[in-house]
């Protein structure tokens, strides 16, 4: 079943305001709910009365001219995206307003339904991420990836996209082996670069879509969805190769290696994110065993000695 999105259409001129609500009704992905106003005052009595998703907005109305025109609705409804409506050669004012708080802008007759229906779905993304950063600290200051907060905010969302996809949703657990070796006999500066090292091969082997996070010392997690059957699979091995050829040049004075530990979830399976989480973090400890087993026998330690 396709989404639904409340939209208000700000446009005094009635051709115009026609022309975008009939690219809305063309969307193959969404459908959407349209109001019209054509003045300023109008737009924010709607605003006061309708739960929207988004608002497009032209900036020269009636009762209100350009820039101003997005202040005053940014105030009145902090919570709603904008998507600014601009004329033939108003692509500087459009940027003007992206610094202003506006999530895109469309140049009037310079595009089309599939263009609008991309902006409208990033502009709301853009917006609720923006938003979640605002009002938490959701960032790993080390390594740039989420933390431990992050996890926990973003998680609820993607479990809602598994249970309404066929696909299958991963959470692959992963710390650094003798990572305490790397800071008691190197110094902590070493252990950090080591933990941002490890950041950036996550990035590298994970799709773009991934959700990548530090939960703290060197515990990392890789969260998504799978476009198709053994994907996160094959991005733990293309790490595990990546780690492999770094380490075989020698150039750093520690090698850099890992155990995983990797749980999914379906449709009929989503599950808290205490269970995916605990499901992981046994299959990591296995790993972790096997490891030090190929290793040469390395004597086995509790859990959490060896974390």
């Amino acid at each position: 079943m396709r989404p639904t999105f409340n939209i208000l259409l700000v446009e005094d001129v009635p051709l115009l305001a026609r022309i975008t609500e009939q690219m809305l009704q063309k969307s193959p992905a969404n459908r959407y709910h349209c109001i019209v106003r054509r003045s300023l005052a109008d737009a924010l009595v709607a605003l006061r009365g309708v739960e929207f998703d988004l608002v497009l907005l032209d900036l020269n109305l009636p009762d209100s001219l350009e820039l101003e025109t997005l202040a005053r609705v940014l105030e009145a409804a902090p919570d709603v995206p904008i998507v600014v409506l601009t004329a033939t050669q108003g692509r500087e004012i459009g940027y003007q307003a992206i610094k202003l708080g506006a999530q895109d802008f469309l140049v009037k007759g310079d595009f089309n339904y599939l263009v609008l229906d991309r902006a409208i779905v990033f502009g709301i993304e853009r917006h609720r991420l923006r938003r979640t950063v605002q009002q938490l600290a959701v960032v790993d200051e080390l390594t740039g990836l989420y933390n431990r907060r992050g996890l926990h905010t973003l998680y609820p969302d993607l479990a809602e996209k598994v249970r309404q996809s066929e696909a299958r949703g991963y959470f692959c657990y992963f710390d650094l082996d003798r990572f305490k070796q790397i800071n008691d006999t190197l110094g902590h500066q070493k252990g950090d670069e080591a933990l941002v090292e490890f950041a950036e091969n996550l990035r590298k082997v994970f799709r773009k879509d991934a959700v990548l996070c530090r939960l703290g010392g060197d515990e990392f997690v890789a969260l998504g969805i799978e476009s198709e059957p053994g994907q996160a699979r094959q991005a733990v091995d293309g790490l595990r190769v990546v780690l492999t050829v770094r380490n075989r040049r020698g150039s750093a004075p520690y090698p850099l290696e890992a155990s995983a530990g990797l749980a999914h979830f379906e449709r009929a399976s989503v599950r808290p994110l205490e269970e995916i989480s605990a499901e992981a973090d046994a299959a990591l400890y296995r790993d972790k065993q096997e490891r030090r087993a190929a290793r040469g026998g390395e004597p086995s330690r509790p859990l959490e000695a060896a974390r």
